[in-house]
């Protein structure tokens, strides 16, 4: 089992590595150690590959990495990050558009889910709407999917939660869309 230590030096050493890549910028980080029984991470770290470079449409991920059950047996973190929320700015209209593809483990690229249920996909999404604020956008949109009933059920929770119409597809396969006017 991990010590506290462990996910410290994990966290520094990570954050380290983010700091000093220029393709990344953080949004949002705390360094707390975590409490036997917490219900929300208190390490983590919220990053982005997005770059206000001039170009009125761009593609780019929110990141979210803790070091909270992520230690392989020889300390070293099993994943770079346990979210990810894909999304496209376009400056031209104004809008941006959000893909939620919930694939099979956390170790996935593109995955967006509550990762053990910890709050770590509510981050990203508040970080993406403090970035849509910023930049003026006045309507996100997006798709949803999931392999499992559970876990569409979360993520359409969370999206709720943050004040998101959701409109089911199909709730069999786990297919919705989202939206909200900012």
């Amino acid at each position: 089992m991990a010590s506290q230590a462990d996910y410290t030096e994990l966290y520094n050493k990570r954050m380290a590595l983010i700091e000093e890549d220029p393709q990344y910028t953080v949004l949002a980080s705390m360094n707390k150690p975590m409490e036997p029984g917490a219900e929300r991470v208190t390490q983590y770290i919220v990053y982005t590959d997005f770059k206000n470079d001039g170009q009125k449409q761009k593609t780019s991920s929110i990141y979210v990495y803790t070091p909270y059950a992520n230690i392989d047996k020889y300390g070293h973190s099993k994943a770079d990050f346990q979210a990810q929320l894909l999304f496209e700015l376009n400056q031209w209209d104004d809008v941006m558009h959000i893909t939620v593809l919930e694939t099979l483990g956390s170790e996935s690229r593109l995955a967006f889910f509550d990762y053990q249920n910890l709050g770590l996909a509510q981050l990203a999404l508040q970080s993406l709407l403090n970035m849509a604020n910023k930049y003026g956008v006045k309507r996100i949109d997006g798709n949803i999917s999931s392999f499992d009933k559970e876990k569409f059920a979360k993520i359409v929770h969370i999206f709720e939660k943050f004040t998101f119409n959701v409109t089911i597809m199909d709730a069999q396969h786990g297919i919705g869309r989202i939206s909200k006017t900012l």
